[in-house]
């Protein structure tokens, strides 16, 4: 049984080695010896040898762009959210370069306060913003250049460019509610109006118009999509603003004065008899935008 035992040990012995021996061999040959190209070689019909061993490189394309490409114009739509509320219009591209292009714009927005808050009537409707004095309808016109960046690096259908746009705009000014006696507050006065002073709605008003210029300039980032240049399909996120040189008033100008709390009222009459500065005209407004363009470009002849 012992002689049995050792006879198999050793057989168990002499594979171990011989397989550690194949492992420790073959492994020392693959990292340690010279690697080497081996080269096939074929002769043509003159005898001249062709040596085929690893491929060359691949030249690297240059990306496309739409200048090269021939799309010089194109139109887009545009749509446009900020704090301001939702703007619409048009914009022109001119391609005047590689990876450049000139652009003129013109939308329809409205504008106003960022510390406006709307409140709704559930059971009818109604919309009101406390303390709105006017109401603002812009139409900014804007010039600007925009350039592509990345494009060798960046994919032809994923189109990452920035740009820079500056201009004016007019300003439609219209009183958000009918302020019967004139004093630039909203006033809740059952004996002398029966009701809240009345808030204007969209077709009301224009007969107290005025108008404003402001200067109007934006920044964005943005990509433009898809491998089919011909068509315009662009996201942008960046910020807009609006430089008014005559100050609005877009918030009422006043408010009832108050004593320990309690509204100035010494005829007892629901009228206030002592006002007081509530909040200033403004010159500067800007916010962030999200805007969406879509639309065609076209070759050249």
């Amino acid at each position: 049984m012992s002689t049995a035992r050792l006879i198999v040990s050793i057989r168990l012995f002499t594979t171990f080695t011989w397989v550690s021996f194949v492992f420790v061999t073959g492994f020392w040959s693959s990292v340690f010896t010279p690697q080497q190209t081996f080269a096939q070689s074929q002769a043509n019909e003159n005898e001249q040898v062709y040596l085929f061993g690893e491929p060359e490189l691949v030249d690297i394309n240059i990306s496309r762009n739409l200048f090269d490409e021939g799309y010089r114009s194109g139109l887009g739509f545009r749509i446009g959210l900020n704090d301001f509320g939702l703007q619409l219009g048009a914009q022109y591209r001119r391609s005047i370069r590689p990876y450049t292009e000139a652009l003129i714009s013109i939308s329809l927005s409205g504008v106003r306060d960022p510390s406006e808050q709307t409140y709704i009537d559930y059971y009818f409707g109604n919309r009101v913003v406390p303390s709105k004095y006017k109401r603002i309808l812009s139409a900014p016109f804007t010039l600007g250049l925009k350039k592509r960046f990345y494009p060798n690096q960046i994919t032809d259908n994923f189109r990452v460019h920035s740009s820079v746009s500056l201009g004016g705009a007019m300003m439609f000014v219209l009183p958000y509610f009918q302020d019967y006696n004139d004093n630039g507050f909203r006033e809740a006065n059952l004996n002398e109006f029966v009701g809240f002073e009345p808030v204007n709605d969209v077709f009301e008003g224009w007969n107290e118009l005025e108008t404003s210029l402001a200067m109007m300039g934006e920044w964005v980032l943005g990509i433009d999509f898809g491998h089919n240049f011909a068509q315009l399909q662009s996201f942008q996120f960046g910020y807009t603003f609006y430089y008014m040189p005559t100050e609005i008033q877009i918030m009422e100008p006043f408010k009832p004065s108050r004593v320990n709390g309690v509204i100035i009222d010494v005829n007892q009459d629901q009228i206030p008899d002592a006002f007081e500065r509530s909040n200033d005209p403004v010159n500067f407004l800007g916010s962030v935008q999200i805007t969406f363009v879509f639309g065609r470009m076209w070759a050249r002849d």
